[in-house]
């Protein structure tokens, strides 16, 4: 019961408008045990990955040198996004700062991302 509390209070502090911005990837976290080059790897897959959420509901991305644009949401603990293909992709979140933003890509594995200045 005290988790759903906790839960709850979260995502009504939060305001889809705390991911307005431009990201950039900052590290890979996981709760597995890798060995240091499966987490060099994953550092490296990830590094070229960035993102900007804009007011009017769209976004620009670049994941390893290829853009896509669309359309994003928020909606309970999930960032929705909608390529200019129709694609969608569902990924969940949690923020833990301001200018920091952890994305869940599988269980046990995020990538952190922190607000360009």
């Amino acid at each position: 019961m005290k988790i759903i509390i906790l839960v709850s209070l979260f995502f009504l502090q939060f305001q889809t408008s705390d991911l307005v911005g431009k990201w950039s990837f900052s590290k890979y976290e996981s709760s597995k045990n890798l060995d240091n080059e499966s987490k060099a790897i994953a550092n490296n897959a990830f590094s070229k990955f960035s993102f900007e959420f804009r007011n009017d509901a769209t976004y620009d991305m670049t994941k390893n040198r290829k853009k896509e644009n669309g359309t994003w949401k928020t909606e309970a603990g999930f960032i929705t996004t909608i390529n200019s293909d129709g694609f969608t992709d569902k990924i969940k979140f949690n923020q833990k700062h301001k200018d920091t933003l952890r994305l869940e890509i599988e269980a046990g594995e995020f990538i952190v991302f922190n607000r360009d200045q």
